[in-house]
């Protein structure tokens, strides 16, 4: 049976969809703002930048990423969820895709630390707790533990023993132009 027909007679609470989206949000913002782990000693090759510099940048990522849990409650209050999420991940999505034009450290610093950072921090678990909050009545717990393990899974999945990180070919995790 399809999903439409499905939610148009009743049957699936649109509570799910919205935790499935949620779900897959939190993975992808969490294995963003771990990737970065796996980057250390490429970066270190390429632009000869200290091990303290590269943490330095991660330090600041887990600083805002932190600090940005009661902000986001309030942003998601004002915004909504939907914009909220939109502008979190326009804002890893932008860390992200100027991180190969980066030359110097301090835009390491301010991609990886203060945008990518600001970004997933939008999208903790704070946004998981009001979406539950918001959409479910029953099966809290279910919905909570689900959304929590979506941001740990996504963490672990960017570690250097993870099965995804280490099919990635050797060298995937630098600049190749």
């Amino acid at each position: 049976m399809s999903l439409v027909p499905t939610l148009v007679r009743g049957r699936l609470h649109y509570g799910w969809v919205v935790a499935v989206i949620a779900f897959l949000t939190l993975l992808v913002a969490a294995g963003s703002r771990s990737s970065v782990s796996v980057m250390i000693v490429p970066l270190e090759q390429e632009f000869g930048w200290s091990r303290a510099t590269i943490s330095a940048a991660v330090s600041v990522n887990l600083f805002l990423f932190g600090l940005m849990g009661p902000f986001a409650a309030a942003i998601i209050e004002w915004l909504g969820i939907r914009t909220t999420m939109a502008i979190s991940l326009a804002l890893v999505a932008t860390g992200l895709g100027l991180t190969p034009l980066m030359t110097e450290p301090w835009q390491l610093v301010v991609l990886w630390g203060v945008v990518v950072g600001s970004g997933t921090g939008m999208t903790a678990v704070v946004l998981a707790a009001i979406i539950v909050g918001r959409w479910f009545a029953e099966r809290r717990g279910l919905v909570l533990g689900l959304l929590t393990a979506s941001n740990a899974t996504g963490s672990s999945s960017s570690c250097r023993r993870s099965p995804i990180s280490s099919s990635m070919p050797a060298g995937a995790a630098r600049r190749s132009w």
